[in-house]
Order: structure tokens, then sequence, then C-alpha cells
């Protein structure tokens, strides 16, 4: 009888518990979006507020929350305890668990069994201004970046005793390999620096590519409306809202300056920038649409370099999404001051430069934008 009711134990009680397991995971999973979501909007959002939303989001799934009376423990941690994202306050952790009677296990002393269920969801980084997928290599320069932080897959080079990046607070820079600098110290100021860091989320891949309108001409006049152009010559001082197809080379020329309000530039084919020296660009990304918050947005099959002179100045609204490019800045380029900034490429190299980015006006300047689409990551 001790047998068969042992056996009946591990079937049933197993398999309820395997049950509970399940539906503690799906609550698992829509607490740590919600409070991922929440971070994203809010990065200084209090741990009271993201436990609500995560309550809000368990109770909506049938459990009750021990904060609510129930004796379900909701666990919220904002920057992971463990895992490849400990820490990162990009991502936040959910921990559900709940108390649950047996039924024959009661023969044998199994009177309870907690089961449980753990999930991590962010935004791969939507707090981080510059995402990098292989080295970065900062030269004279003084990234200053407040409220967000750097990711980079490879490297960092700091190659001037002046490199560095701060912030107000200390910017984190995720490092998946490590630090290498030509002066002793240097790596001490490259902010809240953490080596061996996971491989940065790219928060845009998979974006589908915008769809050729044909007709493609070139653009020479001082005011140009959205289209395909096989090119933009240095004329063209003022962009129209829309979308700008680009085929060729986007050329400003020297002393050129490039503005436009609610605009996406897509590069494809030969398409890239080019500028001479002491050139402006002044962009601001859509703010709706399937391209909202993306100003400047290069194929990723596409890997024209991105060529400037000195003295250039980089005044973007919006994200600038070059994946397959190597990019690299020669001297004196300043980044303009926005509310809104995230520069994703391939590589990235500043000979000589300074600015500040931030990005804590993304939420509020594109709310829809790809990436600030929190998703799970467990």
């Amino acid at each position: 009888m001790v047998a068969l009711l042992g056996v009946a134990a591990l079937s049933l009680d197993a398999s309820f518990m395997y049950d509970k397991r399940n539906r503690l995971h799906a609550a698992a999973d829509a607490a740590a979006k919600s409070a991922a979501i929440e971070v994203i909007r809010n990065p200084s959002v209090s741990q009271g507020s993201l436990e609500a939303f995560a309550d809000q989001q368990v109770v909506a799934l049938g459990f009750s929350p021990s904060r609510l009376g129930g004796t379900t423990t909701v666990v919220i941690n904002h920057g992971p305890a463990s895992g490849p994202f400990a820490g990162d306050p990009y991502y936040v952790e959910a921990v559900v668990s709940e108390p649950t009677s047996t039924f024959f296990g009661k023969v044998l002393g199994w009177t309870s069994m907690t089961p449980g269920a753990r999930a991590v969801a962010g935004a791969g980084n939507p707090s981080a201004c510059v995402i990098v997928n292989e080295d970065l290599t900062i030269g004279n320069t003084n990234l200053n970046l407040n409220g967000c932080g750097v990711a980079v897959g490879g490297d960092l080079y700091g190659n001037n005793p002046n490199s560095r990046i701060t912030g107000i607070p200390t910017p984190p820079v995720g490092v998946t390999g490590t630090c290498i600098a030509k002066k002793a110290g240097v790596c001490a100021n490259m902010g809240n620096l953490v080596t061996g860091a996971p491989f940065p989320t790219d928060p845009l891949a998979g974006l589908p590519l915008p769809t050729d309108p044909g007709g493609c001409v070139a653009g020479v006049a001082a005011t140009l409306s959205p289209g395909c152009y096989s090119s933009i010559g240095p004329t063209v001082t003022n962009l129209l809202p829309g979308d700008y197809y680009v085929t060729g080379t986007v050329d400003q020329g020297h002393n050129g300056s490039l503005t436009g309000t609610n605009v996406l530039i897509f590069l494809t084919g030969s398409g890239h920038l080019t500028a001479g020296n002491n050139s402006e660009i002044h962009l601001t990304a859509q703010t709706t649409g399937p391209y909202t918050g993306i100003a400047i947005f290069q194929d990723p099959l596409t890997t024209n370099s991105w060529d400037t002179g000195n003295n250039f100045l980089l005044d973007v609204a919006g994200a600038i999404y070059m994946p397959g490019t190597d990019v690299d800045f020669p001297n004196a380029l300043t980044f303009g001051s926005t509310t809104c900034t995230m520069f994703v490429t391939k590589s990235l190299r500043i000979r000589n430069g300074n600015g500040l980015l931030k990005n804590s006006g993304c939420a509020g300047l594109f709310g829809g934008a790809a990436f600030l689409q929190a998703s799970v990551a467990r």
C-alpha cells in the first residue's frame, strides 16, 4: 500500500506541481516585463512602484501576492540578483513562488511543496547611449553620458591619457572583452567599468527595412521632400518631414549644415554619409510610424563607412542605427546635447572629441520606439 501511495504521490502531486510551476512562470514573465517597461519609462522608478506593477500582473494571472494579503511571494530585483544580467540596472528579475498543499504526498510526510519560477526582462540596454558590437576606441575624448551608459561587444581602448567616460550619475560601461589602455590609470576613468559583461543586445535587430519607393533622383535643391534619392548633394540644407530612401552618397561638403525634423534617412546599396571640415548635422527622428525614434538607419548588410572631416557637429535626437558599419571620427567631433541619443555601430573610433549624450527624454519623445519595448530575457 505504501508503494502504491508513493506512486500515486509521484504521478498526481508531481503533475499538479509542474502545472502550478508553469502558471507561476507565466506570472513571473508578466511581472518582470511589466516592471522592465516602467524602468524604460523612468530609470529612477522606486522599488515600491516596480513591486506594485508586478503584483498587478500576478493578480491578473490568478494569484494573490503576499503584499496584498495573499500567499504568493513576488520578489522583484531591479538589477537581477543572479545570471548573466546580474546587477544590470536595465533589467528586472521577478521570482514568484507559492506554498501548495499536496494530495497523496501527505501520507509520506509531504504536506506541501513550494513551486516557483524566475524571469528576467529588459530592453537590451535601452538606456545605453552607445552600443558597439565590436571594439570601441577613444582617443583624446571625453564622453559625457548623463543618465545612460555604454555597451561594448569587443574591447575598450583608451589611446590617450585624457580618454574618459564620465557623467552624472557615473555611467555604467559594460565591455564583453577587456579594457586596454596606453597609459596606466586610463581604464579607471571609464565610468563604472565592468569587463566580461554579456554581449550587447541589439534593440533594433530584425527591424524590417523601409520599402524602396522607386523613382530615385539626385537631390540638389536646398530643401528636399521625402522620396528616393540616388544622392543628396552639399547644396541641400533642409529635409522636410518624412522618409528619405538613399542609394548613394549624402555629401555635406565643407562647412555644410543639414537639418531635418521628423525625418528618417535610410541608407542602402552604396548609400553612405560623408562630410568635410566644419560641417554640422541636425536631425530629429519621427515620432510616429514603424521607424519611430530612428533618425539614421543604415542597412545592416551595408558596410559603407561614415566619413567626416575635422570639427564635425553631430546633433541627433533619436537613434543612429548602423550595426554593420565601422565608424571612425577624426579630430574635434562634438556631440550636440539632446534629450534622446542612441548610437549603434559595428565598431566606433573617436580620435578627438567631446560632448554630452543622454536619453532621459526618449520615452517622452518617442514613446512607441522599437528600442523602448521590453522583452523576457531569461
